[in-house]
């Protein structure tokens, strides 16, 4: 039984020794990784400007009616368009069409009556049996009474118009961020009761120098940068006319695709000279942290060096640098997650070519 666990243990120990010099064989030789060499090409240089993410559609929706509130939907309630989202009280809007209605009858009355008479008096006035100036009164009532009927039958509409606006609709898909009302208030004719913004349609909204309109175009992909993440983003439109105390003018992007709340902070690269020679790296080799970007370069040693750098602007699967890397540098773009400056690394194929 001893010699059986002495030679267990000597198996142990014996794997134990080819492990470590496994081990101690791949720190050696160094971390694997994918590198591809930096090059120099023309790119629009750019300027980075922070950017705030806002929804196209935001809007306060007001009553149209007087009245107490006796329904409101709560916040962060997502609603699509034509939903109710607040209900006034209309009672004394149905009363005014019942008071309504019963003037219609009483002048719809009249209007048989004298409808009536004005035949009797046509066909007496024929036969010279009634004067003349007695139909012309007739007609003249009859008229009255007719055109009292379509102003009333106007009211009635105005009155269901007027009941129909007691239940606050929304004008368009959104969520209910703020709510400026509640239940048993008396509310008066626009009267905000809720904030409604949509969060499906969003742009990001950039206070840019007004020198750098010449460079915009339309539809022109630009960098976006939050937390850890880099994505292109079109130019939708931006104003016209610039805001003369701060010399700028408003850019809008098209953010509909991106999961972000509005009011989020973003930080983008806009165009602010004409194309220019730049030092590009793809954009696999960025590493992006809150406070900082960089890149993985190996140097002639064979070692991974942190080089910091600033991002300009896009091109394809490159993206423009500036900092202290050159044209022909060896940027590592597969294998770098965890390394740390001046960790051992051994070069494999580059991954480029097969994106």
């Amino acid at each position: 039984m001893n010699k059986c666990c002495k030679f267990m243990s000597v198996i142990t120990l014996a794997s134990s020794m080819v492990v470590s010099a496994m081990a101690e064989e791949k720190e050696q030789q160094g971390q694997l990784v994918s590198v591809e060499r930096v090059k120099n090409e023309q790119v629009n240089p750019t300027l980075w400007l922070p950017g705030n993410v806002i929804s196209r559609m935001n809007a306060p929706i007001s009553a149209e009616q007087t009245g107490q509130l006796l329904w409101i939907e709560d916040i962060g309630t997502q609603v699509i368009k034509g939903q109710v989202i607040a209900r006034i009280d209309n009672r004394h809007l149905k009363l005014q069409i019942s008071r309504q209605q019963a003037q219609i009858k009483h002048y719809h009355a009249d209007v048989v009556y004298l409808t009536s008479q004005k035949q009797r008096t046509s066909a007496l006035s024929q036969k010279n049996n009634t004067a003349i100036s007695e139909l012309e009164r007739i007609t003249k009532d009859l008229a009255i009474a007719e055109s009292e009927v379509l102003a009333l039958n106007m009211l009635i509409k105005q009155s269901e118009l007027a009941i129909e606006k007691t239940e606050i609709t929304a004008p368009f898909s959104g969520n209910i961020s703020q709510r400026f009302a509640h239940v048993g208030e008396l509310i008066s004719i626009g009267r905000p009761l809720v904030q409604l913004v949509d969060t499906n349609s969003l742009d990001i909204m950039i206070a840019a120098p007004i020198a750098i309109a010449p460079f915009l175009k339309k539809g022109d992909k630009v960098l976006v940068k939050w937390r850890n993440k880099l994505v292109e983003l079109p130019v939708r439109t931006w104003s016209q006319a610039g805001v003369q105390s701060s010399r700028t003018f408003d850019v809008r992007l098209d953010a509909q695709n991106l999961a972000l709340l509005a009011g989020s902070a973003v930080t983008v690269s806009l165009p602010k000279e004409q194309v220019t020679q730049a030092t590009l790296v793809p954009r696999d080799a960025l590493v992006l942290r809150e406070k900082e970007t960089f890149v993985l370069t190996v140097d002639a040693a064979g070692n991974a060096k942190k080089v910091n750098v600033l991002v300009g602007q896009g091109s394809g699967n490159w993206i423009s640098v500036s900092g202290a890397i050159w044209a022909g540098d060896e940027v590592i773009i597969r294998g770098g997650e965890r390394l740390q400056e001046g960790q051992k690394v051994r070069m494999g194929a580059s991954l480029v070519a097969q994106r």
